[in-house]
């Protein structure tokens, strides 16, 4: 059996002439909650749904556990849990009547779980799914992915619709999930907060690279912000390599470095600053800095 639950080597993906994934690779371990982030439009959807089969590569390879993502037997789909962004679901059928329809389509089916998050969502069984609020319909399609015992469980955007009490209780039941015989998830989400607190891995695609594939206890390290005073004018060029983002303003030259060493800092001391400050960095913060500028492999 395979150590990665997912594999993707040298994935490219056009549209339209476009290049929407530009040569991926990634390594998910099994047993790992993996956040895939990056801005609306870069590929995040696009990267999913051929990693499902959903949509093929114009170059490269993806493998889901173990198995090509092209060749994904209904005994491997049936390990993997699925909520697409959006929450699509049979409009015109009742809940009750879409989740008897799930249960007879699964190869396996946890009941008592099922019924654990029918009972914390409050999902009504006769009314249909076209009347529900947007946020009814991704608890429902949160509860359908998870019922089906996923060993991998892939979700786009899943919190979307959801509320702050509904997010937390989403995110509570995830991380049991993973505590349960090794299960993998990998979570795209645009709420970073949710990220920050559910992953153990991170990855930020920018403008189709993954710029970013590292613990989030590694990139929080190794993602450094830096406010330097000098007497003067600052120097246009601190001729640095992975500096991710600067500005300048009077005296003051801000920066934002990857794998700050002590190298980095004795060049930055040539240079004379007057004082050289670190400014505290969240998620949110890191990851703004990593997708307002051009590509550059960061963490990788």
């Amino acid at each position: 059996m395979s150590n990665e639950a997912i594999k993707i080597k040298n994935l490219v993906k056009y549209y339209d002439g476009r290049c929407i994934l530009d040569n991926v690779n990634l390594e998910v371990p099994r047993g790992c909650i993996y956040g895939l982030l990056g801005r609306n439009g870069v590929g995040k959807t696009t990267l999913i749904r051929i990693l499902l089969g959903l949509d093929s590569p114009t170059r490269g390879q993806t493998h889901l556990l173990g198995c090509d993502s092209l060749q994904l037997s209904a005994e491997i789909h049936g390990r993997i849990g699925y909520v697409a962004e959006g929450h699509n679901l049979i409009q015109s059928y009742r809940v009750g009547k879409l989740i008897n329809l799930c249960k007879s389509l699964s190869a396996k089916w946890d009941q008592n779980f099922f019924d654990h998050l029918l009972e914390t969502f409050r999902l009504p069984m006769d009314r249909k799914i076209k009347q529900l609020s947007s946020g009814m319909r991704a608890q429902l399609n949160l509860s359908l992915a998870m019922a089906i015992d996923p060993e991998l469980l892939i979700l786009d955007d899943p919190t979307l619709g959801l509320d702050t009490v509904a997010r937390r209780q989403f995110l509570e039941l995830a991380i049991d999930i993973l505590q349960q015989d090794n299960r993998t998830i990998l979570f795209s989400s645009h709420i970073l907060s949710d990220v920050e607190r559910i992953a153990d891995r991170i990855g930020i695609l920018v403008a189709g690279k993954l710029v970013v594939d590292c613990t989030l206890e590694e990139l929080k390290t190794r993602i450094t912000k830096l406010r330097l005073i000098f007497p003067e004018k600052p120097p246009a060029d601190l001729h640095l390599t992975d500096i991710i983002n600067q500005q300048t303003q009077g005296r003051e030259l801000v920066i934002t470095i990857a794998n700050l060493n002590k190298q980095k800092q004795a060049i930055i001391e040539t240079f004379n600053p007057s004082s050289c400050t670190e400014i505290p960095m969240s998620l949110e913060d890191i990851f703004i800095e990593c997708t307002d500028t051009k590509p550059l492999s960061i963490i990788n």
